[in-house]
């Protein structure tokens, strides 16, 4: 059984139920609704192919709109983030948030990484424009412009190589996403120590073999042991020893800091003998199987919630 080292000190698993399909934390008080947009951004529901120009290169992505958006409502935004050779109908596909999203009126954006196969480059930071940070927020930047949006309700996910995206936005900060999702593609380097504090979701199965639990070289990089990672997270965030628990039972690990830095939260699931995949969800490349679909975490239903409780101040 693993443990986890948070700021020098052993938290030791303890043997007790989880919640796999709900929310951990506390609920958060209703918030007052955001002005509606002084002027309609008409969007048609549902799915297409957009293009935007950033970097000096042409890129697409998936923008998805919920039948419910009306063009002067301010919509939360969810950006989703393929793995290495995904694309980003396939990722929609096997995650189900398009479904979640058109619940709760959400707009997602879904964009296509560079070359062949598909990739996303997470290293290169924001101040250099051909990085994919910078499109990252360059796309941001144009969502907001043509959709009613709203700055608060903004949110990052990602799978694998995406997830290291995810993670590498986090650590800039350029972009002011309210909260973070990230699985199987841990990160973290010594400029994200400066970063500022992230509530991050995070989730991995121990038997993973494409990127160990445990760290390894892989196709996209030396990436590190997740459990460093996300106590490097929570030290970074100023989360206190006070705050952090941890729950487990024999299929799921759950690692939790509450009360850091901003209202901020760090959460890992750790799903024991899981592979390399969206827990709950379908494949995530075409024509490959899905070994996660019965996994005992719906990563899902559990970043939503997670979203949910984690806006953003606003402006």
């Amino acid at each position: 059984m693993r443990r986890l080292l948070v700021g020098g000190a052993v938290l030791a698993m303890a043997a007790a139920g989880i919640v796999l399909y709900g929310a951990s934390g506390a609920t958060p008080e209703p918030r007052p609704a955001p002005a509606p947009c002084a002027e309609a951004r008409p969007l048609p529901s549902g799915t297409t192919t957009r293009t935007i120009e950033s970097g000096g290169r042409e890129r697409s992505y998936l923008l998805h709109v919920p039948p419910g958006y009306d063009g002067t409502t301010r919509a939360p935004v969810v950006l989703m983030f393929h793995g290495l050779g995904g694309d980003p109908a396939t990722v929609l596909a096997a995650t189900g948030m398009a479904d979640r999203a058109d619940a709760d009126g959400t707009i997602l954006v879904v964009p296509l990484g560079r070359g062949e196969p598909a990739h996303w480059s997470f290293r290169k930071p924001a101040t250099d424009p051909s990085s994919d940070l910078a499109f990252v927020h360059d796309l941001v930047g144009q969502v907001q412009r043509t959709a009613c949006t709203d700055a608060s309700r903004l949110f990052a996910a990602g799978f694998s190589n995406g997830s290291a995206l995810t993670l590498a936005l986090a650590c800039d900060g350029t972009t002011p996403f309210a909260a973070y999702a990230a699985v199987s593609g841990p990160y973290y380097e010594a400029r994200c120590d400066d970063a500022p504090p992230s509530s991050i979701i995070y989730f991995h199965g121990t038997a993973d073999t494409t990127v160990p639990y445990e760290g390894a070289d892989t196709v996209i990089g030396r990436l590190p042991p997740v459990n460093d990672t996300m106590s490097q997270w929570a030290t970074r965030g100023r989360c206190p020893a006070s705050g952090a628990f941890t729950t487990a039972d024999d299929s799921v690990h759950h690692f939790a800091w509450r009360s850091c830095k901003g209202g901020t939260d760090v959460d890992i699931y750790a799903v024991v003998g899981g592979v390399h995949g969206w827990p709950g969800g379908g494949p995530m490349s075409p024509g490959k199987v899905s070994r996660t679909q019965d996994s005992p975490v719906d990563a899902t239903a559990l970043l939503w919630s997670f979203f949910e409780r984690h806006p953003g101040a606003r402006s």
